[in-house]
């Protein structure tokens, strides 16, 4: 596959808020993953009960909560043959209680896996999620392990965990993993597809590289939010770049 540079923009100062910012830059070089999408499988459409409105900051929320989508996410990964399941029960809350700027009370989550780790957020009162992410290391992320780029494991997990919460069938996991992808290009971090934000964060250790961190998150929005926060439209971006050979 044809090499890109990623500039892995730093991330905003809490995984779990709503937006991502950027700040100090590091780089890293990976491939695009194995499977790429097709224009038949981004004309897809997600369940239309997956998300709905809310008064939180982003003018939407999953319909999921974190045991809900755990049973969805498990589902897919089983009938790709991954064995790498999460368990419901096992989310853990980050912190206390809080409230977003819109002054809905919210609570953070994060959950533990082999590698790679999950966080979210989610509405109190209603129990269903603000946004989720999947991080893991840099150095992991750019490894090889018995000939495989992790990079397209983390890749398809980040695609397997976007289909579940947005409603997805197991067929849309290629188109969302490449738009995942795409926010490793370094004019983009952020991509907006199908009324959700496809968002790529960093945090760097300056101490010690090998704990410089990734996020793949994804949440969704407003109509009205889309159109102010001009985020950039994730078919119209790929419709300008050039095509990658193998």
């Amino acid at each position: 596959m044809k090499k890109i540079l990623i500039l892995c923009i730093a991330l905003c100062l809490m995984w779990s808020f709503s937006g991502c910012s950027n700040s100090n830059n590091t780089t890293a070089i990976t491939d695009a993953p194995e499977k790429i999408s097709t224009l038949d499988e981004a004309k897809i459409k997600l369940d239309p009960n997956a998300v709905e409105k809310s008064e939180n900051v982003n003018g939407m929320r999953y319909s999921s909560t974190l045991e809900e989508f755990s049973k969805k996410y498990n589902e897919m990964l089983k009938e790709m043959g991954s064995l790498d399941m999460i368990n419901g029960k096992g989310w853990q809350k980050k912190g206390d209680v809080t409230y977003d700027s819109n002054g809905v009370k919210i609570q953070y989550y994060f959950y533990e896996a082999d590698k790679i780790s999950f966080t979210a957020t989610v509405e109190v009162n209603s129990n269903k999620i603000m946004n989720i992410g999947l991080g893991t290391t840099i150095s992991n992320f750019l490894s090889t392990e018995n000939d495989k780029n992790n990079s397209d494991i983390v890749l398809m997990k980040s695609g397997a965990m976007a289909a579940a919460v947005c409603g997805y069938p197991i067929e849309k996991i290629n188109i969302l993993q490449d738009v995942f992808y795409r926010t490793t290009f370094e004019n983009v971090n952020e991509l907006w597809y199908d009324g959700n934000v496809y968002c790529l964060s960093t945090r760097e250790d300056r101490g010690n590289s090998e704990r410089s961190t990734m996020l793949f998150r994804v949440f969704p929005i407003s109509d009205e939010h889309k159109g102010n926060w001009e985020i950039v439209d994730y078919e119209q971006y790929i419709a300008t770049m050039p095509n990658e050979a193998d």
